[in-house]
């Protein structure tokens, strides 16, 4: 991954790439927003969505620029920013399947598998809020599971308005102030675009037994103090359920 300065020339290729918005999670008054490429698959149905969230919590109010809008009507001394880039990503996901075929085998078996755990899904789920490319996680669920479009369709815009990527100190914090745990990754734990969620606060009563499960590709539990040990980088979805 890296960043690339908000021009023209950039727009032009993201929108050949599939990408029809940029969202940052800043306020207008912020003169270097970082943006995230985004591929909706209606604009207008997202951003009414979103003026309806924004109306119950402002707090959560992001920065929107819709590519074509952009490209029609503003300069490239008016644009403002870097843009996250994900390097090779989809050639990424397709080796990623690739590695987790060999482990689950669902190619060959996908009668094992279904909504709740089908690795296919949930490496592609990962691949879309990293990437923004949520037309891609729709076609998949469309064929697979039509009856969770709506409801996952929903969430997955509800994580990428809220996904939260800190580095080691900021981690740190954001686990201790939250009273965080127990996280569990969507992928591999130990893979750097492994989405961690809350499991389990200290005010929880539940006892929480772990065994050393990390030779699985999914959906690990670890304490704060081990996860920070992995890497450098965390991406969480910070929702308390």
């Amino acid at each position: 991954m890296h960043f690339e300065p908000l021009t023209r020339s950039l727009l032009l290729e993201l929108r050949h790439r599939g990408y029809n918005m940029l969202t940052a999670k800043s306020t207008e008054t912020d003169h270097n927003p970082t943006w995230y490429p985004l591929s909706v698959p209606d604009i207008s149905d997202y951003l009414l969505k979103l003026d309806y969230n924004l109306s119950i919590d402002e707090l959560q109010q992001p920065q929107i620029l819709v590519i074509e809008d952009a490209l029609m009507h503003i300069n490239d001394d008016q644009l403002e920013g870097e843009v996250f880039i994900e390097d090779n990503y989809h050639q990424g996901l397709q080796e990623k399947i690739q590695q987790y075929d060999k482990h689950y085998q669902f190619s060959s078996n996908p009668q094992q598998y279904n909504f709740s755990f089908d690795p296919q899904r949930i490496l592609i789920r990962n691949h879309a809020l990293h990437c923004g490319d949520h037309i891609l996680y729709l076609k998949y669920l469309a064929l697979h599971y039509p009856q969770h479009v709506i409801d996952e369709m929903c969430d997955l815009e509800d994580v990428t308005r809220s996904l939260l990527c800190l580095d080691t100190k900021q981690a740190q914090e954001w686990f201790m102030t939250n009273n965080i745990a127990v996280m569990q990754s969507d992928i591999w734990i130990c893979d750097e675009d492994a989405i961690l969620k809350i499991v389990a606060t200290q005010e929880d009563d539940h006892i929480w037994s772990f065994t050393d499960d990390n030779e699985e590709l999914m959906n690990n539990l670890m304490v704060p103090k081990d996860i920070l040990s992995l890497r450098d980088i965390f991406w969480i979805d910070p929702r308390m359920k």
